[in-house]
């Protein structure tokens, strides 16, 4: 495992001012068990999943409830999520890379299908 000191090392001497910049910004906490240990951090990323998780939900819901549990990708794009601060596209592609979802070409274009487990 490495140690904070010794990562930060590798551009050059760290100092203790270093360490306390980067803790006073958030970024990186002590550990409680170790002082000589770190964690880092993302301040507020709470917010960021919540986000993430719900407009999830929101999409999938809303292409569950489709009689084929399909639509066209541009109609689906239009969409606005009420749930979620990020946009439609971001989760049609979270939820496509994570293979919940998947295109096939249809008459009109590009149409977003759930898929079956």
């Amino acid at each position: 495992m490495f140690t904070v000191r010794s990562l930060l090392s590798l551009g050059g001497k760290v100092k203790e001012e270093h360490i306390s910049l980067l803790i006073n910004a958030g970024l990186l906490t002590r550990q409680l068990i170790d002082p000589n240990m770190y964690w880092f951090a993302i301040p507020n990323i709470g917010s960021i999943l919540k986000g993430l998780s719900q407009g999830r939900e929101e999409l999938m819901s809303f292409l569950n409830r489709r009689k084929y549990k399909e639509m066209p990708m541009a109609a689906l794009e239009k969409k606005c999520l009420r749930l979620s601060p990020l946009d439609m596209r971001f989760h049609l592609r979270d939820l496509l890379g994570s293979g919940h979802l998947k295109t096939v070409e249809g008459p009109t274009g590009l149409v977003v299908k759930i898929v079956k487990d």
